[in-house]
């Protein structure tokens, strides 16, 4: 009887350590799965997050491109505005060396008939 005795005190105890030994299983595993989907949700808003601070960089890239396009368009039209005012300043200046340049044709043939009379004039 002791002898059964002792095996089923001996099964008892296994079974009894097995049993804490399975609870601590199940009690770390539960633990695990806690932490698992603290970690999970921890990283999809971690995630939201991010994508989050991407759209608001495109966004600023996108009405900073807008700017400098607008910039450059600005910037585009005032050099043709100079252009245009630049040319039409190089026509008046070509135009006023055309009106001086006939002056000194029409003051140099006064002149050239001027000495063709004093020197008729003096050769008499």
């Amino acid at each position: 009887m002791t002898e059964w005795r002792d095996v089923l005190m001996g099964a008892g105890l296994m079974g009894g350590f097995a049993w804490i030994l399975w609870r601590m299983f199940v009690h770390y595993d539960a633990k695990n799965e806690d932490r698992i989907n603290r970690l999970d949700t921890k990283n999809e808003q971690a995630h939201a997050a991010i994508t989050e601070n991407i759209k608001a960089v495109d966004e600023r890239a996108e009405r900073r491109a807008a700017g400098l396009e607008a910039a450059i368009k600005a910037a585009d039209e005032r050099a043709e505005r100079r252009a245009a005012g630049l040319e039409a300043a190089v026509k008046a200046l070509q135009g006023a060396l055309d009106a001086i340049t006939r002056d000194l044709a029409f003051l140099a043939g006064r002149q050239t008939e001027r000495d063709q009379r004093s020197g008729a004039d003096g050769a008499e």
